[in-house]
C-alpha cells in the first residue's frame, strides 16, 4: 500500500513539475535560437505537456472546459504578436481586449452556459478588463523604469513572468485543497514551465516584449476556473487576482531605484505578499476533518 502511494506521488511530481520544466527548458532553448526572441514558446509547450499528462482526457478540438487551454495558448501568441507589431495604443488595446475576452469565454462557457449567455459574457468582459489593466500597467512599469525589453536584457526583462510564476506557486496548494486538485496541479505545471523559460531566457538573453501576456492568459484562466469550475471561494479568487498586480505596481513605485535593487524589491515583495495570501487562503479553505 505504501509503495503504491509512493509511486503515485512520484508520478504526480513528474507530471506536475519535472516534465513541464524539462520540456520548457528544451523548447525555450530551441525557439530562442531558431526564432530569436520567441523563447516564450517554451513555457507554453511545457504547460501543454503538463496539461496532457494531468488531464488525461485532453482532446482537440476541445470538448471540455479544461481542453480549451490549448486554444488559450494560441490566443496568447496572437495577443503577444498584436502588442508587439501594432504601434497604435488604442488599436492594440482594442484587439487585446477582444482576444482576452474570447479566451475567457471559451474557458468559462462550457460551465456557465446553463446560466445563460449574459452571465458568460459578463464574466468574460470583466476578466478581459482585468487582464487589459495588467497589460497596460506592466507597459507603464517598463516605461517608467526606462526599460526597453529587447535581446540581451537581464533579469529586469523577466520580472513579470517571475511574478506570475510566484503567484501560481502560492495558489497551487490553496486551490488543490480548497477547490480542485486538477487545477492545483495545472498551476504547478504552469509554475514549473515558466521557471524553465525564465532560466533559459536569462542565460541566452532571448526575451521578447510582452513575454508575460500568454502566461497571464493561462494563469487568469486557471484562477477564474478555480471558482467557476471548482467552487473555490470568490474571496480567494479575488485575492489571488490582486496578487498578480504586485509586480507591476511595485515596479512602478521603485522605478527610480538602481536596477539590481529594484529587481530585488519587486521579487521579494511579490514573494511576501503571495505567501501571506497563500497562508490566509489555506486557513480559509482548510477542512475541519483530517486530509487523510
Amino acid at each position: 500500500m505504501y509503495e503504491d502511494a509512493s509511486n503515485s506521488n512520484l508520478i504526480m511530481l513528474l507530471h506536475t513539475a519535472i516534465y513541464p520544466l524539462l520540456v520548457a527548458l528544451i523548447i525555450s532553448f530551441i525557439a530562442g535560437k531558431l526564432l530569436r526572441t520567441s523563447s516564450y514558446l517554451g513555457y507554453l509547450g511545457g504547460f501543454l505537456v503538463g496539461l496532457s499528462l494531468i488531464h488525461s482526457g485532453l482532446s482537440f478540438p476541445p470538448k471540455q472546459a479544461i481542453d480549451y487551454y490549448t486554444v488559450t495558448a494560441l490566443i496568447g501568441i496572437a495577443s503577444l504578436l498584436t502588442l508587439s507589431l501594432i504601434a497604435n495604443q488604442t488599436i492594440r488595446s482594442g484587439i487585446s481586449f477582444i482576444l482576452f475576452g474570447l479566451s475567457f469565454y471559451l474557458l468559462l462557457n462550457p460551465v456557465l452556459k446553463h446560466s445563460g449567455l449574459i452571465t458568460t459574457l459578463s464574466w468574460s468582459i470583466v476578466c478581459a478588463l482585468i487582464l487589459l489593466g495588467y497589460s497596460l500597467l506592466s507597459e507603464k512599469a517598463q516605461t517608467s523604469a526606462q526599460i526597453q525589453i529587447k535581446q540581451k536584457q537581464g533579469l529586469s526583462a523577466l520580472l513579470f513572468p517571475i511574478g506570475l510564476m510566484i503567484v501560481a506557486g502560492s495558489a497551487a496548494p490553496v486551490i488543490s485543497i480548497g477547490g480542485s486538485l486538477l487545477i492545483g496541479q495545472l498551476l504547478g505545471a504552469f509554475g514549473a514551465a515558466v521557471f524553465g523559460y525564465v532560466i533559459i531566457a536569462f542565460l541566452t538573453k532571448n526575451v521578447q516584449s510582452y513575454n508575460s501576456i500568454p502566461a497571464l492568459l493561462l494563469l487568469g484562466g486557471l484562477i477564474t476556473q478555480s471558482h467557476v469550475l471548482a467552487d473555490t471561494p470568490i474571496s480567494i479568487m479575488l485575492l489571488l487576482t490582486a496578487s498578480c498586480f504586485v509586480t507591476p505596481i511595485v515596479s512602478i513605485l521603485s522605478s527610480k531605484a538602481k536596477e539590481s535593487r529594484r529587481n530585488a524589491i519587486v521579487i521579494i515583495s511579490q514573494i511576501i505578499i503571495s505567501s501571506v495570501i497563500s497562508g490566509l487562503g489555506l486557513w480559509l479553505v482548510w477542512p475541519e476533518s483530517s486530509l487523510y
